[in-house]
């Protein structure tokens, strides 16, 4: 797969996602996650999310998470669900922010792929220039970017993933999406 290619030798990558359409790199690649700062027009205090594979792989640089977070999460995962989590691993700069970082585990096959392919996360965001709607449709959002990247044609969906911060408790909803607020509460009382 070309995608595939494209980030394993430091470049970026739009594709569909169970959310909106999105772009990523190599979370480790300082170069790359400033390209695609740059072909959005993306203010550097928006940090970039991971998307990853597992909730060991989440693990592995959020470090070992309380029981509770890890039950809401495998209720939510893979999913629509952006957690804000602690950061131990050091990532480039716009990869997370002040100590945390937000992961996720998409509910689509192809970030899915991709990231098996790999073998680690991806920094990832919506592809779409700053203050624009996200295209549904990966090509035209690819498009719409400008600049040379490899892009996995499909349709994503139109609802952006819920964002909270599971670094307190009860969960603080930070930006409302596809989870709602009932949903996220009910699960969280089952951990408390």
């Amino acid at each position: 797969m070309a995608a595939v290619q494209a980030l394993q030798s430091g470049g970026v990558a739009v594709f569909p996602t169970d959310t909106v359409t999105g772009i990523g790199c190599r979370a480790g690649s300082a170069r790359a996650v400033g390209r695609i700062f740059r072909l959005k027009g993306r203010e550097r205090g928006k940090p970039l999310v991971l998307f990853v594979s597992s909730l060991a792989q989440a693990e592995k640089f959020t470090g070992p998470l309380p029981s509770r977070v890890r039950l809401l999460l495998r209720a939510l995962w893979p999913g629509a669900f952006t957690a804000v989590l602690p950061l131990v691993k050091k990532f480039p700069p716009g990869v997370g922010r002040r100590g945390t970082v937000g992961v996720r585990i998409p509910g689509h096959p192809v970030p899915l792929s991709l990231l098996r392919a790999l073998g680690g996360p991806l920094a990832t965001t919506s592809a779409n220039r700053a203050g624009h709607l996200p295209d549904p449709d990966a090509a035209r959002a690819g498009a719409g970017l400008g600049g040379r990247m490899a892009v996995v044609a499909g349709r994503s969906g139109n609802v952006p993933s819920t964002v909270a911060d599971l670094t307190t408790w009860p969960p603080v909803i930070l930006r409302a999406g596809a989870v709602s607020a009932r949903r996220l509460a009910k699960l969280a009382s089952r951990g408390s």
